[in-house]
């Protein structure tokens, strides 16, 4: 349980301080459209039935809106009809991105089901674990995923493949997206779960997110809001382009990527397998409007020997999320570009739908180097002391942040015990983010709670050293963690990827972070040279990975 000790006399306070250093957007407020889902990305389907919507970066396989429109509604008819899955039945989505991801989500949806979606690199343990616990009914994959999903689990199985075959025992995609289709579910509730991704939230073991149409549909709404959208939309036959690298499957590439870029109409590049030489090839063969990435991202563009400024300068906008990107990597970044690009950074959660703050060009100091940006409309925040009596904190003052808005989840699934953790009076939601925002209600996200490194009492941010040593010429990558010390508590120890070809002794790491530092955040714990940082697909690093290294 999180800081449970002050649990009560937060919520007391929080009633006490309730007009004070409450921080809202400072962008308009917004209608948020009281509809489903998919009513909400069908609603200018006429404006651009032919423009393509998703094609495949290896294949070239591609789908009209129109197409996407059709199929899904087939496999609407084959979930009602065919399978009788009653409304608020799960299935499950093991995929890497490919064009066929939203036909399937749709077609689901559009069904009255719940969608759980799965990470396609778990091991079979792990997604037997996943669907177990999304009692999930159903399993879409492709051809390559069969004897993983096998491995995990008996249900039926939904294969999508490049041809037309199918294997022994499963059931064809191609065939059941091409027969007649049906009309979804007509007593959809947009308060209904529609999407039950699985994340570890504040802290403990992954756990379902429960998120509603209105969920999904208020955030979409709110970072297409005038001040803060990325995505153009076109209505001749102009198309903003936008790869897809970042998986589906988490919250991030789903709503942010995938469903955002088929409200606005534009066309998404679906990237199967993620690798640098893919990255270099995506920015020398594609005009790329806008770029979602993860710092790894951002940094693999700054340092890349094959990727040069003039494969930058194709991109309007890079916006960087899932971690705190450095401020000396947003200035390296500006540097190689001229500062020609756009790099913007957003924060969120997954239980938050995911978007609750992002950086605008569009708004006064709305992009500030290592800052996360405002709070998108109909959004409100507070910052909490850490581990002392609870009270709203002012501007400048680091806490936990706090947010509430229409995209916040309404729970976690069959999990009673993790909703009391994360949910104070009022639907409140515990980030567990160390944060401040300044005089102008820019947030700056420093760290996870649960990752500070307490030295002899004094509160260490990983995040802030990792982003000094990235400074250094020699060093690719880095990850800091805290280490038990005798004395001090704790002690920050890091793990460090040398760049090819460079050779740097840990001293010199250790004297450059003491050249930049108070001395209780110096690298008492050392420094070890590994072959890489371990990472989750998001691009956050698996802190508890190296603390086992």
């Amino acid at each position: 349980m999180i800081l449970s000790r002050y649990l009560h006399p937060l919520k007391q306070t929080l009633r006490r301080f309730a007009s004070d250093s409450l921080i809202k957007s400072i962008g308009k407020e917004i209608q948020i459209p009281k509809t489903t889902l998919h009513e909400y990305l069908w609603q200018n389907l006429e404006k651009w039935p032919d423009k393509t919507a998703t094609v495949c970066f290896e294949t070239q396989r591609s789908y009209t809106y129109h197409q996407i429109y059709k199929k899904s509604l087939s496999i609407t008819n084959f979930l009602k009809n065919s399978l009788k899955f009653n409304r608020r039945d799960t299935v499950g989505v093991v995929l890497p991105n490919t064009p066929e991801y939203p036909i399937v989500l749709l077609g689901a949806i559009q069904a009255g089901l719940r969608v759980t979606t799965c990470n396609p690199n778990y091991t079979s343990e792990e997604l037997r674990r996943q669907l177990s616990d999304s009692q999930s009914r159903l399993v879409f994959t492709s051809r390559e995923l069969l004897p993983l999903v096998r491995q995990a689990t008996n249900l039926p199985v939904v294969e999508i493949a490049n041809d037309r075959s199918v294997s022994s025992g499963a059931i064809s995609f191609h065939e059941i997206s091409s027969g007649e289709g049906c009309q979804p579910v007509t007593d959809i509730n947009c308060d209904d779960i529609i999407f039950l991704p699985y994340s570890s939230g504040t802290t403990g073991l992954p756990k379902g997110v429960q998120l509603s149409h209105y969920n999904i549909v208020a955030n979409l709404s709110q970072i297409c809001s005038p001040e803060f959208a990325l995505i153009r939309s076109y209505g001749d036959e102009r198309q903003d382009v936008i790869p897809a690298f970042l998986p589906f499957f988490h919250i991030y590439g789903l709503v942010v990527v995938l469903l955002e870029t088929l409200l606005q109409g534009a066309k998404l590049v679906t990237i199967p397998k993620f690798s640098s030489d893919n990255f270099v090839k995506l920015l020398k063969n594609y005009k790329n409007d806008v770029i979602f990435a993860v710092p790894l991202v951002v940094i693999m563009a700054i340092n890349h020997p094959n990727i040069t400024k003039d494969d930058l300068l194709n991109t309007r906008t890079i916006m960087s999320g899932a971690a705190p990107l450095g401020g000396s990597d947003v200035e390296r970044f500006r540097a190689k570009t001229d500062n020609k690009v756009s790099l913007i950074q957003g924060y969120g959660m997954t239980e938050t739908g995911p978007v609750t703050i992002i950086q605008s060009e569009s708004l006064p100091n709305g992009v500030k180097i290592g800052g996360s940006g405002f709070l998108v409309p109909n959004t409100e925040a507070r910052i909490i002391p850490i581990d002392s009596p609870p009270e709203n904190l002012p501007p400048n003052k680091s806490g936990e942040l706090i947010v509430k808005g229409p995209q916040v989840m309404p729970g976690y699934y069959n999990n009673p015990q993790a909703n009391q953790d994360i949910f104070l009076e009022d639907g409140w939601l515990r980030t567990g983010d160390i944060a401040h925002y300044d005089d102008d209600n820019h947030f700056f996200i420093t760290d996870r709670l649960k990752e500070l490194i307490k030295v002899k009492g004094f509160q260490v941010a990983p995040a802030e050293l990792e982003a000094i040593l990235r400074e250094h010429p020699s060093v690719e990558d880095v990850g800091v963690v805290g280490v038990a010390d005798p004395v001090l508590g704790e002690v920050p120890k890091a793990f460090v990827v040398a760049k090819s070809g460079q050779e740097v002794k840990a001293r010199h790491l250790e004297e450059f972070v003491a050249s930049k530092v108070a001395k209780h955040k110096q690298l008492k714990g050392g420094v070890v040279f590994v072959g890489a940082i371990p990472k989750n697909p998001s691009g956050k690093i698996l802190r508890r990975e190296l603390k086992k290294m």
